[in-house]
């Protein structure tokens, strides 16, 4: 029996014989072509192709021109990473120094500030892998000098090609002429949670794979952890309909089958501000604090504040108000110019120009004067629109009073 996982075993050499993503392996390939080696992180969810990527890519590269590392954000650290950029900074080191780091999202801020210094020289080409937004998990300033990819996930002829792959190795198999279309609706396509529950078939002695043969198995096993996105959006989903009771369960499903917390806490906070917001303000002080109470005592015993702040966002009033950004943003592309009165005359020459001149501060005037704020071209627009619920109720009555006439809420 050989003891090394499908999984691997099928993981291709080279970018040729990865499926799918053929974007992403287009603008692989022309870097490797150009010489050129630019730092990128790939997110998706698990299994779907990520690492695979990466190891294609790493695997041509010329080793005569690139020291590659491999390194996991979940297992290693600060040591590890200082040893290998050491050999960066050696003079007698003459290769470029590649680290893919799997799981990036699992580094700490100071470990990824670390990077950032030698991203930013140039001394380094950093890979990284990530189950998680890059936007919420990697440092704004690492983020910024690398280039981001999203993995998209196999096609159903991809899928056919997988198949084919498997029967071309297992020859005495049957597999199912129906199986590529089912697959998608066992496990939306997740490569490692197909490869897998096929060589298990396959190790309990099933010669003819089905799809019934599939839902036996999973009826068996269960669920898996990988999947973590269907439940989170339960989770949250649950959240944002005020049932406390199906989001503890969610909360519980995710954190016993071995999610990780800082991900579920980072998501609390985020729903707090999107879902919550001024209906309750409260509700992202419960949210922030119940990420730093996990993140300084772990788990088990942070299902504690992570289970306080899931209960609390449930019962809180609902307000999405602060969608008001996005409305704005659609604006911004406009040609306008800032009223005069809003520039900050910070010179002689701004002061003559007649920056600021009209400005009326508002706490000589009992805190408030009806003043147009916005340019000129957007003066009748209103993108913040208060909801009469919770706190945000006093907000809407306290602005009507201080607006009457002039904006409607």
């Amino acid at each position: 029996m050989n003891n090394i996982p499908l999984y691997e075993r099928l993981r291709p050499k080279d970018l040729n014989e990865v499926l799918g993503n053929e974007k992403l392996k287009k603008i692989l390939k022309s870097w490797i072509n150009m010489n050129k080696i630019k730092s990128f992180v790939i997110y998706g969810p698990p299994g779907s192709g990520k690492t695979t990527v990466i190891s294609a890519f790493l695997n041509e590269l010329d080793n005569r021109k690139y020291d590659i590392y491999k390194i996991s954000g979940a297992l290693e650290g600060a040591k590890t990473l200082k040893n290998i950029i050491s050999n960066t900074e050696n003079p007698l080191f003459k290769k470029q120094t590649v680290l893919f780091v799997d799981e990036i999202h699992r580094l700490n801020k100071a470990e990824q500030d670390v990077l950032l210094l030698h991203v930013e020289k140039g001394d380094l080409i950093l890979v990284g892998s990530t189950t998680e937004n890059p936007s919420f998990s990697v440092n704004p300033a690492l983020l910024s000098r690398i280039l981001t990819f999203e993995i998209t996930p196999l096609s159903e002829k991809e899928i056919e090609e997988l198949l084919r792959r498997l029967k071309n190795m297992y020859k005495e198999i049957k597999f199912s002429d129906d199986l590529s279309i089912n697959l998608k609706s066992f496990f939306n396509y997740d490569v490692r949670r197909i490869i897998n529950t096929i060589e298990a078939l396959i190790d309990m002695g099933i010669k003819d794979i089905t799809p019934h043969s599939f839902k036996e198995i999973l009826t068996s096993f269960g669920y898996s952890k990988e999947d973590k996105y269907d439940a989170i959006s339960a989770f949250i989903k649950s959240i944002r309909g005020s049932d406390p009771d199906a989001a503890i369960f969610y909360l519980s499903y995710m954190l016993e089958n071995g999610e990780d917390p800082l991900y579920i806490a980072r998501r609390l906070i985020i729903l707090s501000s999107e879902d919550v917001g001024l209906a309750d303000p409260m509700a992202i002080n419960i949210a922030v604090s119940a990420f730093l109470a996990t993140k300084e005592i772990g788990y088990p015993e942070c299902v504690y504040p992570l289970s306080e702040a899931t209960l609390y966002l449930s019962a809180a009033p609902k307000s999405n108000s602060t969608k008001a950004y996005f409305e704005a943003k659609k604006y911004i592309n406009m040609k306008f110019d800032i009223p005069m009165k809003l520039r900050n005359p910070v010179t002689k020459w701004m002061k003559n120009k007649g920056y600021g001149k009209g400005y009326k501060y508002p706490h000589d005037f009992n805190g408030f004067v009806k003043e147009t704020y916005l340019p000129e071209i957007l003066k009748e627009f209103q993108f913040y629109i208060p909801k009469n619920i919770g706190f945000e109720g006093k907000i809407k009555q306290r602005l009507k009073k201080l607006w009457n006439g002039v904006k409607e809420y």
